[in-house]
């Protein structure tokens, strides 16, 4: 289980070091009934490619997945998977929507920071008030999600 949420922590920064980390939780997932685990390692996959083609089709199906599991939950990090790849890839529109449906997901204040990452991702303002208290200042949150980004966009850019 922690091999999974270790495999989405490095899946922003690091795509290459994901691999390796996703490789090792599906090893140890093998035999295992850990369908929540499983659903989030393939989000995981989905933020290691963002901004390669076929993202948004990936996140259907696993959308899909999740409803035929039973693990609503889970809607909200491949939202939080298709903004990252929105972000890359400077879909402005389509990341509006995503936002839309991350904070719809959101309402209840469960992962509500989630919808302040996206638009941080996206260099854009927050829709109003955040209730977050970030550990360091906003603005350096801010500056590091977008940071992300703009990582990644060098990487594809580079051809690695």
């Amino acid at each position: 289980m922690m091999q999974v949420r270790l495999a989405l922590a490095v899946s922003f920064a690091d795509p290459v070091r994901a691999d390796d980390e996703l490789a090792l939780a599906h090893q140890l997932l093998e035999g295992l009934d850990q369908r929540s685990n499983g659903l989030l390692a393939r989000v995981v996959a989905l933020i290691k490619d963002a901004g390669t083609n076929g993202i948004t089709g990936r996140a259907q199906s696993l959308h899909t997945q999740i409803d035929a599991a039973g693990l609503p939950f889970l809607h909200r990090f491949v939202e939080l998977a298709t903004a990252f790849h929105r972000a890359v890839r400077d879909e402005d529109q389509d990341l509006a929507a995503t936002i839309d449906r991350l904070r719809a997901l959101t309402a209840t204040g469960d992962f509500a920071y989630f919808t302040d990452i996206a638009q941080f991702m996206a260099s854009l303002p927050l829709s109003g008030p955040s209730n977050i208290r970030w550990t360091t200042s906003e603005a350096h949150v801010r500056s590091s999600w977008r940071g992300l980004v703009q990582a990644r966009q060098e990487h594809l850019h580079s051809g690695n």
